[in-house]
């Protein structure tokens, strides 16, 4: 017992630095995704970048283009999801873009939304509440988590199976 009270701060620093974004996010399958991200802030001219995306949340995606935009930028952006009828349509901010040196290949980058458009954030939102996407690793919220699976619950949460070992062989 004394050797899990010492490791509780540590797992309650990691949880809180989990739980700093507004919104879970939610895994895209790259290959079943397509992005199309067009600047908006007068620097990047009237062509649409293509690409995939990684994850979104409500208050953000994260994506890959064969180009960096730079950080700051305003983007137009249209997010395809698998099994939704219509694209995600918002505009952004980029806040953040992946190292080239530690990331190779197509560049990735995460955006905040600042506005969806239409009906776009009520349709993410029907979209993730139905289960269509699967809740990033380490992001999901307790309430978001499969009750069944022992291995992503908090430790404090897990089952002790020592006792059912016991009334097996007892």
């Amino acid at each position: 017992m004394a050797t899990a009270m010492a490791f509780k701060p540590v797992l309650n620093l990691v949880a809180a630095k989990a739980e700093q974004r507004r919104y879970p996010r939610f895994e895209i399958d790259a290959m079943y995704s397509s992005v199309s991200v067009q600047r908006t802030d007068g620097s990047g001219g009237q062509t649409a970048l293509d690409g995939h995306a990684y994850d979104i949340s409500l208050g953000g995606l994260r994506f890959e283009l064969d180009e960096a935009l730079p950080a700051g930028s305003r983007v137009a952006i249209e997010v395809g999801l698998p099994g939704c009828p219509q694209p995600i349509r918002a505009t952004a901010r980029v806040v953040r873009v992946f190292s080239a040196v530690d990331d190779p290949g197509p560049r990735r980058m995460a955006v905040e939304f600042e506005t969806f458009l239409g009906a776009s954030r009520d349709m993410l939102d029907r979209h993730i509440a139905q289960g269509w996407l699967r809740p990033a690793r380490g992001t999901a919220r307790p309430s978001e988590r499969a009750p069944s699976d022992p291995m992503t619950a908090p430790i404090d949460e897990r089952r002790d199976l020592s006792g059912d070992l016991r009334s097996i062989a007892g």
